[in-house]
């Protein structure tokens, strides 16, 4: 967004303009394009005029003695302590109530710093060029508002174009009869601008000729107004409420909106002003704002017909200080540098809000309810990392418990195992000798056999031990066999053979 600027001082100076102009920047033609000249004059001289001779022609058109015919018009003043030594002593004189202002603010104990300077640098100009110099300087947008898709050469000619439709304009030269010079820059560090001179001479109710801004611009607002004294009366007071507290930081309202709002909605001010110092700087602030409004339509109007994607933002975008070439070149570096701590700080901020959001998220899927406003992010922090510690506690002793009852499963299943191995031996040994029995079954019922099982018993068991042996070695594995500790066979004996 860019913001409409205008700066008024009474440090306009001579050596600003024209061909000395030219001259003091022509090491700052950084941003300039090919074919741009330093210096656009918007009023039909020549660069090369002399702001003097431009200046002593607006006086004169407001009633000032020409330096021609002053040396005729001081010898005629009867009171000699009255004549002046000279022309610039004369024009001085002129301009003497608005000095006196000056100093006497200067000095003032409540005056702050940075308005001393100012009015130091006024009154060096006032030494310098010999009259009081009214300079204004009007910008359309900051240095880094154009936009990515429109190429500098377009972006500086639309710059150009609304700034010399703004110095036609009827209403602007109606509001600003004391202009004498006008001109573009486009040779300095900074955006291009218009920068004027002007002079604010008037006669009064018995003819004398003083330098008066505050009286002219009342002339020229009642003529904005179609005479309506009390529509001025209304909107000076109007300004008068809204400037008494008003925030200029950047990204505040502008004052100027609050005015134009008020008075669209007619809106009356608290309290109605008529005269008195309150009533002329307001005044002297909605000549200000009127020339903004001006510009500002002008800007706009430009931009599209051109195409151009430009917006007037409705806040203050700048802190409203005019600087040098040097401090303007270091404050912007200071601007930058701020900018890229405001962008890492952003980035914090968003990284923040996403951790915030993320550790919520958290929270919810871990107790299944919302967070308390009231706990910090910290808080809930720490509360989950409880509960997980202690989800872990519960873990790892559920586990230990489990490890146990496995260790005891393992066990009982080891001496089922051995029982059954055992049962299994058992069975195993028995259906051995069920088989050796099986075996000798005819054996035992052989004749021979049932003859000395009667006769000669002893001889029977014998047999029957020797054949049981028999087969036991020749059915039972070698691996058994030890552990039974069974003996050497004697030999394979028929089964017959007792």
């Amino acid at each position: 967004m860019s913001s409409i600027t205008f700066e008024n001082s009474y440090q306009g100076s001579f050596r600003d303009m024209g061909e000395s102009h030219i001259s003091i920047h022509s090491s700052q033609h950084d941003n300039m394009v090919d074919g741009e000249s330093p210096v656009i004059e918007l009023r039909g001289n020549s660069v090369s005029d002399s702001s003097w001779q431009l200046m002593i022609a607006k006086a004169v058109s407001q009633g000032v003695v020409s330096p021609e015919e002053w040396p005729e018009y001081n010898r005629q003043i009867k009171d000699k302590k009255r004549r002046k030594k000279d022309y610039n002593d004369y024009l001085l004189t002129l301009c003497s109530k608005p000095i006196k202002r000056l100093k006497a603010t200067q000095t003032a104990k409540n005056t702050p710093k940075s308005q001393r300077t100012k009015i130091s640098q006024e009154l060096a100009s006032v030494d310098r060029d010999h009259v009081l110099n009214d300079g204004s300087l009007w910008y359309i947008s900051k240095l880094d508002d154009r936009p990515s898709n429109v190429s500098k050469k377009d972006w500086r000619e639309f710059e150009v174009e609304a700034l010399t439709r703004f110095d036609n304009n009827s209403t602007y030269q109606m509001l600003n009869p004391g202009v004498y010079r006008s001109e573009i820059h486009l040779d300095e560090a900074g955006e291009i601008h218009k920068q004027d001179l002007a002079v604010w001479f008037r006669s009064d109710s018995i003819g004398r000729v003083q330098y008066s801004k505050t009286s002219t611009i009342q002339d020229v607002l009642l003529k904005l107004y179609g005479g309506n004294k009390d529509e001025l009366d209304r909107r000076v007071s109007l300004v008068a409420d809204i400037t008494n507290n008003i925030d200029k930081t950047p990204g505040s309202e502008r004052a100027d909106t609050k005015l134009w709002r008020a008075v669209k909605s007619n809106q009356q001010p608290s309290r109605m002003l008529h005269a008195g110092k309150m009533y002329n700087s307001a005044m002297v602030t909605l000549w200000r704002y009127e020339n903004v409004r001006i510009l500002r339509d002008v800007a706009l109007q430009v931009a599209k017909e051109r195409g151009i994607d430009y917006h007037v933002s409705d806040r203050y975008e700048t802190d409203g200080v005019h600087r040098s070439r040097d401090v303007y070149l270091q404050h912007q570096q200071a601007k930058d540098s701020l900018h890229g701590e405001q962008l890492k700080k952003k980035r914090v901020q968003y990284s923040t809000g996403k951790l915030t959001d993320a550790i919520n998220d958290i929270y919810q899927d871990t107790f299944k309810r919302e967070p308390a406003s009231s706990e910090s992010p910290l808080e809930r922090t720490n509360k989950i990392i409880d509960h997980l510690n202690h989800v872990k506690e519960e873990s790892e002793r559920i586990q230990r418990e489990n490890e146990r009852e496995q260790q005891k499963l393992d066990q009982t299943k080891c001496q089922n195992e051995l029982l059954q191995q055992q049962t299994s031996n058992w069975q195993q040994f028995r259906l051995l000798l069920v088989n050796i029995i099986e075996k000798l079954w005819n054996l035992v019922f052989d004749r021979d056999m049932r003859s000395d099982y009667k006769n000669n018993h002893q001889r029977w068991r014998d047999s029957m031990t020797a054949q049981v042996d028999n087969q036991m070695h020749k059915m039972i594995d070698g691996k058994t066999k030890d552990q039974l500790h069974a003996p050497e066979n004697s030999g394979n004996k028929s089964e017959k053979t007792l």
